[in-house]
Parts: structure tokens; C-alpha cells; sequence
């Protein structure tokens, strides 16, 4: 077989066909494995735009020269800082551990977190509805964005269009465990709520964006599961998220872009479930899930 080109190379994997070789998939975050397929070394980090600019062609040159595919690209944080965001949260970034985690929550208990939703609601139905007075200019702006901003950057490397969740994610991420363990409980109408206008948000941007000559690729994504089991109990997943990442797989199909599902974690029990939601391909598959671990207990 003759040498593929990347997006070739993905492709004819989400389609089960034979490739040259197995396609590289990933998020190149590691500092010095930046610095080693740039071939260049990193500059002392400080936040100042210059510092910005170098490392973010470094590690474009690097995701350039080593992935067929990736998504979320970028250097990270340049420094340690704690900022709070537009409702209150005060959010903690490290630089080198390329991470961040909700420091401080501007409430504490039930309440608090059911105002936090309603206020994700209104602020969510109002973005989709300025989307969808103008699908059109939306869709050229993020265009212009993705080739200035990531193409210019990674050159031929497939970047993900797009990375689509139902919302629990960004929820769990602001609410914690704790916290979305008793709203699911004692309102779990808003939750659903906050789900559906969320979704109905990927829905509309899907149609606005959609391109499949930027990228055949999108990520439809729930994090469901950790080593041993679901996070979440399979009546609530098939009432609450495989619903909705199959109709958010639907509309990027009808633009003819493959959706790959990305989810951590023991999937055992529920794959035929993600298998209807008419996912491409499933990221990652882990070999330390738990039916291994299962498997080796007495």
C-alpha cells in the first residue's frame, strides 16, 4: 500500500478499512515531548503574549510532526494561577501539570447549585438562539477561527470540528460529586433540563459549523465510567445521555462527519448502547478497565 495522507490515514480507520499504518491519536501536552518533536527547547514561561506565541508554534510544529489526529491542541497554562470565572467559581490552573480544577464554589449546598443551572440555562438558550438568527455568519466566523487558530498551527494534522457533550461534564466539573449526587435527586427535571439545553445548543452549532473539508471528525462525548464501573447507573444513561449524544451524532452525520465517542473507563455494560447511539469509533479503550481487573480478582 502507497504512504497516506493523515486525514487518509484516519478515515479509512473510522471506516474499518486497511491503513499503511496504525494512525496516532492523541493530546500532546508533555513539555518535553514538545520540545522534542519541535526539535526546539522551551523558553522560560511567563505570561506575556510573546512567550504565548513561541510556545504555541512549538507545540503546533510538534503535534504537526508526530499525530495524524488530535483535538483540544495548545501549550496549556504558562503559569500557576487561581482566576474566577463569570459566576463566581475561582478555578486553579497549573502550568506544568497542564491542568485545572474549581478551587471554590460560590455556594455550598442544593440551592446554590439549583441557581447555578438556571442560570446555565438562560445563559446557554440565549447563545443558541443568537446562533440561530445568523447560522450563516457563525459558521464563517468559526471557520476564519479554526484555520487562523488551529490549521495555521498544526498544518495538516486532523483537528476535531468540534467536541459535543450532553453537559454533564462541565457540571460535574462545577458541581462535584457531592452536589450532583443530590440534585439528581431532589430536582432531577432541572438537571434533565440543563442536559436538553445544552444539547439542543451542540445541535444548532453542529448545523452552523459543520464542514467536512476543515474536519471529518467531531467528538460526541459523556465520561460515564472510572476503572471498575459506570459513574452513573445505566437506567439513568439510557434515559438521560444516550439520547441525546444519538441525536447530536444524527445532525453531524447528516453533514457527513464521522463522530468518534470518547469515554474513560469500564464501557463493558453499556457498549451496545453506545454502539446504537451510531457512534464511528470509541476513545479510548483502556486494557486496565475493569473486566481485567475483574477477571484477576479471587
Amino acid at each position: 500500500m502507497t504512504m497516506l495522507t493523515k486525514r487518509e490515514r484516519v478515515l479509512r480507520t473510522m471506516a474499518c478499512q486497511e491503513t499503511d499504518r496504525v494512525p496516532l491519536y492523541d493530546l500532546l501536552f508533555c513539555d518535553g515531548a514538545i520540545e522534542y518533536f519541535s526539535g526546539k527547547k522551551l523558553p522560560p514561561l511567563a505570561d506575556h503574549p510573546e512567550i504565548r506565541e513561541t510556545v504555541q508554534r512549538m507545540t503546533g510544529e510538534a503535534v504537526g510532526n508526530f499525530l495524524d489526529m488530535t483535538r483540544s491542541w495548545g501549550f496549556g497554562p504558562l503559569v500557576d494561577r487561581d482566576y474566577t470565572d463569570e459566576y463566581g467559581f475561582v478555578i486553579r490552573e497549573i502550568a506544568w501539570e497542564k491542568t485545572s480544577w474549581v478551587k471554590h464554589r460560590p455556594f455550598d449546598d442544593v440551592e446554590g447549585a439549583k441557581k447555578y443551572l438556571q442560570w446555565l440555562i438562560a445563559k446557554t438558550e440565549a447563545e443558541t438562539r443568537e446562533i440561530a438568527a445568523n447560522p450563516k455568519a457563525h459558521g464563517e466566523r468559526f471557520r476564519r477561527d479554526f484555520l487562523k487558530n488551529t490549521v495555521a498551527y498544526i498544518g495538516d494534522t486532523v483537528h476535531l470540528l468540534a467536541q459535543h457533550g450532553t453537559g454533564l461534564d462541565e457540571i460535574l466539573y462545577h458541581l462535584g460529586f457531592k452536589l450532583l449526587s443530590y440534585l439528581m435527586v431532589d430536582d432531577p427535571g432541572l438537571l434533565s433540563e440543563a442536559l436538553e439545553t445544552i444539547t439542543t445548543n451542540h445541535i444548532v452549532t453542529c448545523h452552523a459549523i459543520a464542514d467536512p473539508d476543515l474536519s471529518p471528525v467531531v467528538l460526541t462525548y459523556c465520561d460515564v465510567a472510572y476503572k471498575d464501573h459506570l459513574l452513573y447507573s445505566p437506567r439513568f444513561l439510557r434515559q438521560e445521555i444516550f439520547p441525546r449524544i444519538k441525536r447530536m451524532n444524527d445532525a453531524w452525520h447528516e453533514h457527513g462527519i464521522k463522530c468518534l465517542y470518547h469515554s474513560d473507563g469500564y464501557l463493558v455494560d453499556v457498549l451496545d448502547d453506545l454502539v446504537a447511539t451510531g457512534i464511528d469509533g470509541l476513545n479510548p479503550i483502556e486494557t486496565v478497565h475493569g473486566l481485567g481487573y475483574r477477571l484477576q480478582r479471587p
